[in-house]
């Protein structure tokens, strides 16, 4: 039951208090109350939380034991180094992936491991996350955008868990170098590692940017033409 621990779960988890109640948790978490007592039963489910109910008082979350290991455990990861799943997730985001669905899919982990992984990266302050009505909205940071681009630029600690392309990315990275082979009439090779990735996605951004000012250079050239032509039809 624990690895299918959602970072949905872990972040309304973390969120309770010794204050909180059923009543107000929709407040917490910026979901209705429908959508919060949804999130509040899967905890209850999972073993997470419980309520305690005092009538005619609202009803109290408490935090259980075992969610209380989930949040320790949680600070824990958050305090290790950058690693390799770190990484691929932040490519998967780079490539527009924001949904939980998506990401899960394109890493291929487990919810817990995934969890774990996005709970750090926010922390570090790689990504950003908003909560609402139950839905998971996660984007890039400029820190995240960065490491995707030229790589995390403090030291790092390779993990032990060593993550493989899966199939969603392996069909992912033609349709990036179909996109560098446009731009720049070249035929570069298939990237085989996160590196080569890496550098591929600079590649691109680098051609977009040239292409950019190319353009603006044109534009501001044929205005000053046509200024100039408009001079000397004055003078006519």
């Amino acid at each position: 039951m624990l690895e299918t621990i959602s970072f949905v779960d872990l972040v309304a988890l973390s969120r309770i208090t010794t204050e909180s109640t059923v009543e107000k948790f929709g407040g917490l978490i910026n979901s209705s109350f429908f959508d919060a007592s949804n999130i509040l039963g899967t905890l209850k489910q999972k073993g997470l939380v419980d309520f305690v109910t005092a009538f005619p008082n609202q009803s109290a979350i408490t935090v259980t034991e075992q969610g209380k290991e989930i949040l320790t455990e949680a600070a824990a990861k958050a305090a290790q180094p950058f690693d390799t799943l770190d990484m691929a997730i932040l490519v998967q985001l780079s490539n527009r992936m924001r949904s939980l669905q998506e990401i899960t899919s394109g890493v291929n982990v487990t919810q817990k491991d995934l969890a774990m992984h996005l709970y750090r990266l926010s922390q570090q302050q790689y990504l950003s996350y908003e909560l609402r009505n139950g839905n998971m909205n996660i984007n890039l940071t400029e820190k995240g955008f960065l490491a995707v681009k030229d790589g995390p630029q403090a030291p790092t600690t390779q993990a032990a868990t060593n993550v493989s392309l899966t199939e969603g990315q392996q069909l992912q990275q033609p349709s990036m170098v179909d996109a560098a082979q446009q731009m720049d009439g070249t035929t570069p090779q298939q990237p085989q590692t996160k590196e080569d990735l890496i550098a591929l996605e600079a590649k691109i951004i680098n051609a977009k940017k040239t292409r950019t000012f190319l353009i603006i250079g044109i534009v501001v050239v044929v205005v000053i033409l046509l200024g100039y032509l408009a001079f000397f039809m004055h003078l006519i």
